[in-house]
């Protein structure tokens, strides 16, 4: 999910010492970042690039899998950055969508909302991801006699 759907679609860095990123093909210039240059990694990018990901488009939370996880490429996969300059409260925050998601799919059904527009698509306004219209789902009860809550 946060692969697809990564919480911020890019990262800024600031250099801390001159640096030059050399081209790649001969019609190409030299790019020279100065002390203090700003830096834009695009996360989103990085996530659908077929490069490091078959099937980029398609949800297959196998590839995070013990047998699969090994594949994924060093620094291409950062949603919540990557470094001494990652985000502090990522584990905590993956531990708690891990039990919400837990409590939600323990004690309801999910279905697609009557105000979903399908497929999704996103809006082109801001630098966070959102669904355009919302995400709408819908919640049934579900009846579980052999839990305590």
């Amino acid at each position: 999910m946060l692969r697809m759907w990564p919480p911020a679609i890019l990262k800024d860095r600031a250099c801390v010492k001159p640096y030059q990123i050399l081209p790649k093909t001969p019609d190409e210039v030299p790019l020279d970042i100065p002390v203090n240059g700003v830096v834009w990694i695009l996360t989103y990018g990085i996530h659908r690039d077929p490069k490091y990901y078959e099937n980029p488009d398609k949800f297959d939370p196998e590839r995070f899998s013990d047998e699969n996880k090994h594949k994924i490429r060093p620094y291409t996969y950062i949603p919540f950055g990557v470094g001494p300059r990652n985000c502090i409260g990522s584990r905590f925050a993956l531990m708690e969508i891990k039990i919400l998601l837990f409590n939600i799919l323990l004690n309801f059904e999910l279905g697609i909302g009557k105000k979903m527009i399908y497929p999704l698509r996103l809006s082109k306004n801001g630098l966070v991801e959102l669904v355009e219209g919302g995400f709408w789902i819908s919640l049934k009860k579900l009846n579980n006699s052999n839990t305590s809550n």
